[in-house]
């Protein structure tokens, strides 16, 4: 039996409860799947977790820029309705890596000095073009409709490469803070433009309050460049704290409320210990610490024991397998996160933001001619779903996370998939299906749950960064709830059974007699046949009877579910 606790998982015993409960039902099987929920709070479940990245890039995949409507800076109705059905928590903006080689001067209208009519066109960190159709208040005014908070993110390369003196570097990302935040006629720091007044002028008299800003993105290849200067990581890490510094008395200048998040992913193998001086210097000026994620990354092997296997030698099912164990697995084959910037973040006392995240995988074979077995984007949303239940057993510790990329046109990580000419209506990817999924259906804390019988599998691939690991469970199950209902989240991984499992709810003083069961399945075909939409995955929902306190169900195979049990309130 496995145990699931805050942050940890150890072996221990069924409670006498949950045995007593089981048994209650009278058709206790020696070998069913059996889970026993808790009805203490092991932490809160912060919403944050399920938000997304709106990212901008130059190269490869334009986001929202493909999804305007043609000629416009509008996004396509029927993407505005697909993110409103989403109930995003916050969402980040405008990138990624292009935005520290971008002026964010070029995303607006109106800016004094500027020569010539229209925004500039960005060339990003690899040469590609944007347009800045979709801009900066376009991003603002779209979310202050839908009511969710944007967080965005300044540019920290220009300072920290000293690409320009620092004092200018920071002045320019401290006047976009004062261009989103400040109200008109509001006393800025001195030699500052009046940008509340240019915002008026680009339609929007009163401020944005944008809450929330991350200094930089993954700052880690800029570690890298200073080191090829001569750098040594002591004097690195230094300036890194020095720069971050300068950046938030800048920005705090204009508005002492806002909340700051700083990368601390130039830690671990980079050798660059930079936690423990932000904590000494920074204090509480700072509110997050960031880590990114992407497992796997773009495969371009697949090796067992150390050799190379060819990739068509792989099954369907030895894909799947593997493509569904992500994160990472701990002893008991349950998905897991832990990096040096959680342990930290712990240790030191600041909550961690995974501000870029989602299985990112894709078969990068080049010219080889391999025909993998699988190439499906419904085992990436499946592959989510592990992440998200990582992100929850550890959400004492992890605040916010955002799933990338929320919308683009031919990636296949996005969220939501848009016809660029706006000829056909955008619809959902899996990966955003299963975050949505979550958003919408989960508690205010996470519960315990007790597991017993759970089957699991040895996935013997690696792929990139992707594996292997010795035990991965067939059922992934956490328990959270709030005052209303108690949800069971189950991922079934198994690639061709369904799985009938036993839920123990006898530490609950009082239930409903019924359930609803809302399902997550998918096609394994990426491309529909002609009778198929496009949109691969779909929802469907049961009601299920319960015996007494505990609950039968069964989870269909390649699946991902939410069990909804009502409570009542205790007479």
């Amino acid at each position: 039996m496995t145990r699931l606790r805050a942050g940890h998982f150890h072996v221990a015993c069924l409670g006498l409860a949950g045995l007593l409960g089981v048994a209650a039902a009278g058709r206790a099987d020696a070998d069913e799947i059996r889970f026993a929920v808790g009805g203490t709070p092991l932490h809160r479940i912060d919403s944050r977790l399920f938000g997304h990245f709106m990212e901008r890039a130059s190269w490869g995949e334009p986001g929202p820029e493909g999804a305007l409507v043609p000629g416009t800076h509008r996004l396509q109705p029927s993407v505005v309705e697909k993110l409103r059905q989403m109930q995003i928590p916050i969402v980040r903006f405008p990138g990624g890596t292009d935005v520290d080689y971008i002026d964010w001067f070029d995303m607006i209208d109106h800016v004094p000095g500027r020569k010539g009519a229209g925004r500039p066109v960005t060339v990003g960190h690899r040469g590609g073009r944007l347009t800045n159709r979709f801009g900066l208040d376009e991003f603002l005014r779209l979310w202050e409709t839908l009511e969710v908070p944007p967080l965005l993110v300044v540019n920290f390369r220009d300072g920290f490469l000293k690409k320009k003196p620092l004092a200018e570097a920071v002045r320019h990302e401290a006047a976009k803070v004062a261009y989103c935040n400040a109200p008109v006629g509001a006393r800025l720091p001195e030699g500052m433009h009046d940008w509340p007044a240019v915002r008026a002028k680009n339609g929007h008299p009163a401020p944005y309050g944008v809450r929330y800003w991350e200094i930089g993105n993954e700052t880690w290849p800029f570690v890298d460049d200073l080191r090829r200067q001569g750098w040594a990581d002591e004097r690195t890490a230094e300036w890194y704290v020095e720069c971050l510094a300068a950046y938030i008395d800048a920005m705090r200048a204009v508005d002492p409320k806002i909340e700051i998040l700083v990368d601390v992913q130039l830690e671990g193998s980079k050798r660059v210990q930079v936690t423990r001086r932000i904590r000494r210097r920074l204090g509480d000026g700072v509110q997050y610490f960031v880590h990114h994620t992407y497992v796997p990354w773009g495969i371009r092997k697949v090796e067992r024991d150390g050799r190379q296997v060819p990739v068509e030698n792989l099954s369907a099912e030895d894909i799947w397998n593997a493509w569904v164990a992500v994160p990472y697995m701990d002893a008991r084959g349950l998905s897991t996160y832990d990096c040096g910037a959680l342990r930290e973040a712990r240790r030191l006392g600041y909550p961690l933001a995974v501000t870029e995240w989602n299985w990112n995988g894709w078969w990068h074979l080049g010219r080889r001619g391999a025909r993998p077995a699988l190439n499906s984007s419904f085992a990436k949303g499946v592959g989510a779903a592990g992440y998200l239940h990582a992100f929850l057993r550890q959400g004492e510790t992890i605040a916010m996370a955002c799933q990338s990329m929320l919308v683009g046109n031919h990636w296949g990580i996005h969220c939501i998939r848009a016809d660029p000419t706006g000829k056909t209506p955008a619809y959902y990817m899996p990966t955003g299906q299963v975050t949505m999924f979550y958003a919408r259906h989960h508690g205010t804390h996470r519960l315990d749950v007790t597991a017993e019988n759970v089957p699991t599998y040895a996935q013997p691939y690696r792929m990139q960064n992707l594996g292997p690991t010795k035990r991965v469970a067939y059922v992934d199950a956490v328990a959270t709830a709030d005052a209303r209902t108690v949800y069971f989240h189950a991922i079934n991984r198994h690639f061709g059974r369904n799985l009938p499992v036993v839920v123990d709810l006898t530490a609950f003083d009082k239930i409903d007699k019924a359930a609803i069961h809302r399902i997550l399945e998918g096609r394994l075909n990426d491309e529909p046949a002609a009778d198929e939409p496009r949109q691969i995955g779909r929802f469907r929902t049961e009601t299920v009877a319960l015996d007494g306190k505990v609950l039968r169900v069964t989870l269909p195979k390649r699946s991902v579910s939410i069990v909804g049990i009502p409570r009542t309130a205790a007479k």
